[in-house]
């Protein structure tokens, strides 16, 4: 079994796809991760860290193409899949990621489906990765 606080191959890679807000590539290089951590025994307790920061950037993904019911189906499940590894995981700030979702899901609920357009980008987060010195 792998140290749970290291990141694997391609997790930096990830992150900086995902805070350069591409997120289809960023959600790609951890599902491959993610299956990668399936075909390993003993992995199955970081599957859904890893499957939650996929939904994150799905989630993201919808909704700078303005598709209203897909981000709030995405985002939606991402706290059942990350408060268990609250308040950071990986190095990863679980806790604000979290919030950040949350903030998001509020006001594009706010802005419905006719206005989701009008979501102030500045409110997308960026991913807090506190790499191990040696990654």
């Amino acid at each position: 079994m792998t140290d749970p606080n290291e990141a694997p191959s391609g997790f930096a890679e990830a992150i900086q796809q995902f805070n350069s807000w591409r997120f289809y590539d960023c959600h790609e290089t951890l599902e491959d991760i993610w299956r990668e951590l399936g075909a390993k025994s003993g992995e199955a307790e970081l599957a859904n860290f890893y499957q939650g920061i996929i939904k994150v950037a799905a989630g993201y993904h919808h909704l700078l193409r303005n598709n209203y019911e897909g981000t709030l189906k995405v985002l939606g499940d991402t706290k059942r899949l990350l408060s268990p590894y609250r308040p950071k995981t990986m190095g990863v700030g679980v806790d604000e990621i979290l919030s950040a979702v949350e903030r998001t899901l509020d006001e594009v609920k706010r802005l419905g489906s006719e206005h989701i357009g009008d979501f102030d980008r500045v409110l997308i987060p960026l991913i807090e990765w506190e790499p191990p010195d040696d990654a």
